[in-house]
């Protein structure tokens, strides 16, 4: 007898039920399993994939498909002439892995497993890419960085490819709601855009390649046999190196799947699988759950500011102090911060040494908005790191957790020598769902950022090719077109 439970009440599968479920998922008769009585996961999984074509997405999905690739490729941009992307680019080239793919804001070419890795990291390398805020995770970096790879070398229309990167992106989202649910009891350790990008990335890639249902099954068994990360990487350029990686993950299996190499299928959601060891409570429901119906990639965020997104409640409060009282930085007493649990959990570094360590520092965020009254790449460079005048406020600071607080809302207050106080409270960040960033905003940020690389003109044009892609006939032309 199979004895099948999840969250409901358990019931005894029929005979075909019970031969499926022990084909699939290889257990033996009286071990209860967080599963169902239907096929993996992989499976419900590839069968989206294959059904979904543009035609069918919802006009919503369409039009945050385009902003997040918008987003995207301006992170991309933005982030390709710095010391990680030049340190990654070199070891690249050093071990063999040129090629003709072009990679964003650079004149070199690679291989495209390798120019996934570097256009993942570059949109990662100033913290400034979406985040899906029910878990943390960076959902459009490994998606875009694996697909774009693969339109260097194919020709896709921008329909095929905007539709793939939607279903990464929903996939990415899907497997870390499973990892990342506090009932699933995975460790906080985990650093989710390496977990569970892989899958949004092969997912993409193997929907570019058209790859039938039983290679879409493999692809997705594949990068379950990579998914890694962890978040000591942070504070280091391994923080955009862990996402880059995830790219060429899912890259690679859905190469080596098209290629005829399988994978079992239950290798995300049956015994030893992915759930059963990095989050062995986890409920295979969470991934499948109105699939199709209700996209979580509309839950996703654009970040105003680059830095940890947790952070950015507390910016907008500091702001919100900064432009109506500019107090002086050397009149302020002391300041408090009330924030989120989990602004602390992964932000909690006080007087950070290096722009990498700052990235993800509540401290000095709160510190230089209230020296300089702004948030953007020139608060997160070294010359602010090392700020006397923010360094000075860092060690007059102190935060608190409360639980009360959504992962949007914070509190700040500003006491002065004076006597002086003054407070503000933010009930939903700039950028969160509540507040999202508009269109126009979003091609502002565009603008700032890939004319670090480009010139007017040419930035002009790579932001209009990334708003009309899904009218090109060649998505590939947006990479072409973004090279140096």
């Amino acid at each position: 007898m199979v004895r099948v439970t999840s969250g409901a009440p358990s019931r005894v599968l029929t005979l075909p039920e019970r031969a499926c479920y022990l084909k699939y998922l290889r257990i033996q008769p009286e071990i209860p399993m967080t599963s169902t009585a239907h096929a993996p996961v992989a499976h419900v999984l590839a069968d989206f994939i294959r059904r979904t074509r543009w035609d069918n997405l919802p006009q919503a999905v369409r039009r945050e498909a385009v902003r997040a690739f918008v987003n995207w490729v301006g992170c991309t941009l933005g982030g390709s002439n710095t010391e990680m992307v030049d340190a990654a680019v070199r070891g690249s080239v050093a071990s063999g892995c040129r090629g003709a793919v072009p990679l964003l804001g650079r004149s070199e070419q690679l291989d495209p497993t390798s120019a996934a890795v570097i256009n993942c990291m570059s949109s990662a390398a100033h913290a400034f890419d979406d985040t899906h805020l029910k878990t943390i995770t960076h959902p459009t970096g490994p998606v875009a960085g694996a697909a774009l790879a693969l339109a260097g070398m194919n020709k896709f229309s921008g329909e095929v490819f905007l539709t793939a990167l939607a279903l990464g992106i929903e996939v990415e989202c899907r497997l870390a709601l499973a990892i990342t649910n506090p009932a699933a009891a995975a460790h906080g350790g985990w650093y989710i855009t390496g977990v569970a990008g892989g899958f949004g990335a092969a997912a993409a890639a193997g929907s570019l390649l058209d790859l039938d249902h039983d290679r879409l099954v493999s692809a997705l068994a594949l990068a379950a046999a990579q998914a890694a990360g962890v978040r000591a990487t942070h504070g280091s350029m391994g923080i955009a190196y862990v996402p880059g990686l995830a790219a060429r993950n899912g890259l690679t299996a859905a190469y080596m799947a098209a290629a005829g190499l399988t994978c079992n299928d239950f290798t995300i959601d049956g015994r030893n699988g992915l759930l059963e060891v990095m989050a062995p409570r986890a409920d295979v429901a969470d991934i499948t759950r109105d699939l199709g119906t209700d996209f979580e990639m509309l839950k996703n965020a654009y970040k105003p500011y680059p830095c940890g997104i947790v952070i950015h409640p507390a910016i907008d409060a500091c702001l919100e102090i900064a432009a109506r009282h500019s107090p002086r930085p050397d009149e302020i007493e002391q300041i408090e911060l009330e924030v989120n649990p989990g602004a602390l959990k992964l932000a909690w570094r006080k007087l950070p040494t290096t722009a990498l360590d700052a990235q993800v520092s509540l401290y000095h965020w709160a510190g230089a908005v209230l020296v300089f009254g702004a948030a953007g790449i020139a608060q997160g460079e070294l010359k602010c790191v090392d700020d006397k005048q923010v360094r000075a406020l860092q060690s007059r600071m102190s935060a608190v957790e409360k639980d009360e607080l959504a992962t949007d809302q914070a509190r700040a207050t500003v006491s002065m020598k004076d006597g002086a106080v003054y407070r503000a409270e933010i009930l939903h960040a700039t950028g969160s769902i509540h507040r999202p960033m508009s269109e126009a905003q979003l091609w502002h940020k565009f603008g700032l950022l890939a004319k670090r690389v480009l010139s007017d003109e040419r930035a002009a044009q790579v932001l209009m090719l990334c708003r009309q892609v899904a009218d090109l006939d060649d998505a590939g032309e947006v990479g072409r077109a973004a090279a140096l």
